[in-house]
């Protein structure tokens, strides 16, 4: 990819300016070496950290251009991993909490607390952002054990109102008034973020019609000599529910049987499930394999990073309209939930972290609900009427 002459970031609208027509593009800072802005032709805008290790180039995202201010990304940029210039990491001699500690005073040592494994570099990077953007502006001098919900409600409004924010900012908001619990600095229980809801949750999936599944397949077939790599990844998404970045990134040591166990991902370790197509597709590459990456770039620096002018043809030849790859996961997650899986096995088939990232699939249940409840029903009467070996039989 061409490199472009740095510009300054803060000259440009970067909600809006023009995304590239297929792939991605970097628009270079010209005020923090390694910053820059990454535009996809998905519509996604994020910031990236260009680092020069080993006479490599490696690339870190620091997250959402939408959700992070420039200023922030910056900071975020020059930043020591465990320090940052508003948010300075704790000193073993920092005295403990005293009854009228501030937001400010207290939020170092919170995040300080999630540097050794309880969140990624990534997540802790975009709570720091928020903290510095809208916390601390807003609540920094606020004595910790004086904040309510009332408070608490009108910030998450007037957040809300300038921000994409704000789920972030709620989020880390919450954290550190249960580390003040914690710490004897506000009662059990008394979290004034509680009831604010931090993540809308709406319908997230839906059922590609089988005639939309058959056009795809049969369009992956047909073009497979054109886009090997391509059309075995898009396969093993749809049959998986697997997130792109773990199916290209994948590794053939990590691969045992049935299962694919990740040391990372977007929510930790976790296991892809493999069903027989899926491996069968997984030992086809494996004669073909000559190195640790189950899809290696053309060029051997890492795996294959983009599926987007392939997923363009692939999607246009199969007449999918504005079908995205992430819709073939939802549609693994539909089908399981459509078909009556309990929502937490479907949780732990993706990969989600929590029940509450699931639950956008629960209105998918309802038809697996009303078969359940009939077939119980139909037992009961049965039993009802005398007929108890047909109901132990049903």
């Amino acid at each position: 990819m061409p490199r472009v002459k740095p510009i300054n970031l803060a000259a440009i609208d970067i909600a809006s300016y023009d995304l590239p027509a297929t792939g991605e593009r970097l628009l270079h800072d010209a005020k923090t070496p390694g910053l820059a802005l990454r535009l996809r032709a998905s519509g996604a805008r994020s910031w990236v950290l260009l680092e020069r290790t080993s006479g490599r180039t490696t690339r870190r995202t620091l997250g959402s251009a939408a959700l992070i201010p420039l200023d922030a990304a910056r900071r975020m940029a020059g930043m020591h991993p465990a320090s940052s210039p508003t948010l300075s990491a704790p000193t073993s001699s920092a005295p403990l909490f005293g009854c009228d500690t501030r937001v400010a005073d207290m939020l170092p040592r919170f995040l300080a607390s999630g540097t050794k494994g309880r969140w990624k570099p990534s997540t802790l990077g975009i709570m720091r952002a928020a903290a510095d953007t809208h916390i601390l502006p807003a609540l920094g001098r606020r004595r910790v054990r004086d904040i309510t919900p009332e408070e608490v409600t009108r910030w998450h409004l007037d957040v809300s109102a300038q921000s994409t924010a704000a789920r972030m900012a709620l989020s880390t908001l919450s954290g550190l008034m249960l580390y003040a619990e914690d710490h004897g600095l506000r009662e059990p229980g008394s979290n004034p973020c509680r009831g604010l809801r931090k993540k809308q949750r709406g319908h997230r999936g839906q059922l590609l019609p089988a005639a939309t599944v058959k056009r795809l397949w049969a369009t992956l077939d047909a073009v497979q000599a054109r886009f090997p790599d391509a059309c075995d990844a898009l396969r093993l998404l749809l049959l998986t529910g697997a997130r792109r970045s773990e199916i290209l990134g994948l590794e053939w040591d990590r691969i045992a049987g049935p299962r694919a166990a990740l040391e990372d991902s977007k929510t930790g370790p976790r296991t892809i499930w493999l069903n027989a197509p899926a491996r069968a597709i997984l030992d086809a590459r494996k004669t073909a394999a000559t190195g640790p990456l189950v899809f290696p770039a053309p060029n051997g620096a890492g795996p294959v990073r983009n599926l987007d002018r392939a997923w363009t043809a692939i999607r246009t030849a199969a007449d999918l309209g504005s079908l995205r790859v992430h819709d073939l996961r939802h549609h693994f997650a539909s089908v399981a939930v459509s078909n009556g899986i309990d929502l937490r096995l479907v949780g732990q088939l993706l990969g989600h972290h929590d029940l509450d990232s699931t639950l956008g699939y629960a209105h998918l249940s309802t038809a697996a609900l009303a078969r359940s409840a009939t077939r119980v029903s139909g037992i009961i009467d049965r039993a009802l009427r005398g007929k108890a070996g047909e109901a132990r039989h049903a």
